[in-house]
């Protein structure tokens, strides 16, 4: 190769090697200088929630609870003396209602018969004796007196003072006698006490009773009565106890088992605390439930609500916007969601009633209906109203 050649091709790799230097650093300058401008912000996106309004206010507080609806009365009912079952009323039949004074057993007991012809004798001899005395007094003080006696005799058998206090007596323990022997007597027909639902039946037509025998088991129809018992906390919210039971306070109650439901009134507050429950007991009574419609029958498993006093400065909100975390979730004044612990003060069966915040009582609050467990204090929302 010519000298010549060398040369040109040894100019030609410098210009291509210098090109290749001026492309490369002008591709880095620029590099360079787009990583040292400045990102373009990211516009916060505010999330949707439905919301609804709330102003703290006052509520009457409405305390629910359970118990079991019991007869007023619970008897067993037994023969207070012996002898066979010559008669049954149609009605000593489980099931059936009978009335106060109705007769439902008759009893035959010979001896009871024989006592009250023999107790008449005892008082008829005891009178007759009581006469002869009185007459015999009369004589012993006609004879003193027309002795020339003056005053009293040393001793008061003279004039039969003692005799005539024994023959008195002797009658009055005759009419004793004769009085519980006509009740025993009496007693051979065994009769309802108050008006009753027969719930067992102990006898039958020809059975021997002995005294204190069981008869049936009856449960009284004028009232049924509903024990609840109540923490400390409800009762803080309840009016006091005069004003309870003068204005006999309306109690709702409600079946557990149906949609049926009754009336009933406060009747009676327990003034004790029971030492295992830390609770104390508020009595319902529900008049002639037998006779509502439907019964309320006895034993049957009942909820109460009963309304309190009015409490300050609560929201009611629905029972959705308390959390699994039991927090109330809201919107504060930049917009942004917020949340306080609490515990529902009371509830009833549409809303809950939560004790505002002190920071919270100025204005009308946005509160998330239906919070998520994924919410994020401070998060931007954007909020829609529902009504509640």
């Amino acid at each position: 190769m010519k000298p010549s050649s060398q040369w040109i091709l040894l100019i030609l790799s410098l210009l291509i090697a210098l090109a290749t230097y001026f492309y490369i650093d002008n591709a880095l300058s620029k590099k360079a200088f787009s990583l040292n401008k400045a990102l373009p912000e990211k516009k916060e996106e505010a999330l949707d929630v439905s919301v609804i309004s709330v102003t703290a206010s006052s509520h009457e507080a409405m305390i629910t609870a359970s118990g079991i609806a019991n007869p007023r009365y619970q008897l067993t009912l037994n023969s207070k003396v012996s002898g066979e079952v010559v008669k049954m009323s149609d009605q000593l039949e489980v099931g059936q209602r009978v009335k106060k004074g109705d007769v439902l057993v008759t009893l035959s007991n010979k001896e009871l018969n024989s006592a009250v012809a023999n107790a008449k004798k005892t008082l008829a001899s005891a009178e007759l004796a009581l006469k002869e005395e009185i007459r015999q007094g009369d004589q012993a003080r006609s004879e003193w007196k027309a002795a020339g006696f003056k005053g009293d005799p040393d001793s008061d058998l003279v004039l039969r003072v003692p005799q005539l206090a024994n023959a008195l007596a002797e009658v009055d323990s005759a009419k004793a006698t004769l009085l519980e022997a006509q009740d025993n007597l009496k007693h051979t027909q065994i009769v309802a006490p108050f008006d009753a639902l027969i719930i067992s039946r102990a006898i039958a037509p020809g059975s021997y009773l002995n005294s204190g025998g069981e008869v049936a088991t009856l449960y009284s129809t004028d009232r049924a009565e509903i024990t609840i018992n109540l923490a400390s906390s409800d009762w803080q919210k309840l009016p006091e106890m005069k004003t309870l039971l003068n204005r006999r306070t309306p109690v709702f109650v409600h079946s557990i088992d149906s949609d049926d439901q009754w009336q009933g009134y406060v009747i009676g507050i327990d003034q004790h605390i029971n030492t295992t429950t830390r609770m104390r007991s508020l009595i319902v009574g529900v008049d002639s439930p037998l006779d509502q419609t439907p019964s309320l029958l006895p034993g049957s498993f009942v909820t109460t609500q009963l309304e309190g006093k009015a409490i300050a400065n609560l929201w009611k909100l629905p029972s959705t916007a308390l959390s699994q975390k039991s927090e109330i979730w809201y919107v504060n004044d930049e917009n942004r969601l917020d949340a306080f612990d609490t515990t529902p003060f009371f509830v009833d069966s549409q809303s809950i009633y939560i004790l505002a915040p002190e920071n919270l009582r100025n204005r009308p609050y946005l509160v998330i209906k239906k919070p998520f467990s994924s919410y994020i204090k401070n998060t931007l929302v954007n909020p829609s109203e529902l009504s509640q």
